[in-house]
């Protein structure tokens, strides 16, 4: 997905984009694809699925922060900066020691890492698309339809091919490894299950 497509999104659904500057960014030592992103796209205050960014924290130039120093981690935190969260408050971050690719810290699992895509702009495509899923279920299914995880196999397969698209990592299984849009995908067929489990009850 190109960058000029996901603004398109977020302009469309009125979710408020902040871009960042230079003198903002340059204190981390982002890639340069990172920093035209955040530079000339940037972040929206929330996003599908239920995950917000700090483009305004108190007390920080561009509202991302070093996890390390935030948690006192030790050294192996040192690479990562936090530009999120999801709805749980795990942070979601930019891993500068791993080429910028992002990451999700389990902060009741010692922060344990999680893989979730391999550069800001995948994991900002990767938005888009999970969100272009719901407004799908919703038109075809009715304004609860994704609430009550009424989406159809076809709707799910859209979905999971079009992840597979934009980073094939990111919903490869992994034995040892749970993968956050992996994770994702099993949290949507896990809720229709129950749900129809309930209304068969």
């Amino acid at each position: 997905m190109q960058n000029q497509d996901i603004l398109a999104h977020w302009s469309a659904q009125g979710e408020p984009v902040t871009a960042f500057s230079l003198e903002q960014l340059l204190p981390f030592g982002f890639q340069p694809t990172t920093v035209a992103f955040l530079t000339t796209i940037g972040l929206p205050e929330q996003a599908a699925p239920l995950l917000s960014f700090y483009n305004q924290v108190p007390g920080t130039a561009s509202g991302f922060y070093r996890v390390q120093q935030a948690y006192e981690l030790d050294e192996s935190f040192a690479g990562y900066i936090a530009i999120g969260c999801d709805c749980m408050g795990n942070p979601l971050v930019i891993n500068t020691q791993q080429q910028d690719r992002i990451e999700w810290l389990d902060h009741e699992d010692d922060f344990a890492s999680s893989y979730v895509n391999a550069s800001l702009s995948a994991f900002a495509s990767c938005i888009v698309v999970y969100e272009q899923f719901i407004q799908r279920v919703q038109q075809e299914g009715g304004g609860d339809a994704y609430l009550d995880a009424r989406f159809t196999d076809e709707q799910f397969t859209v979905l999971e091919e079009a992840l597979l698209a934009e980073d094939a990592q990111a919903v490869e299984h992994e034995e040892d490894e749970a993968r956050f849009w992996q994770i994702e995908l099993i949290g949507l067929l896990a809720n229709r299950e129950n749900n129809q489990e309930l209304n068969r009850n």
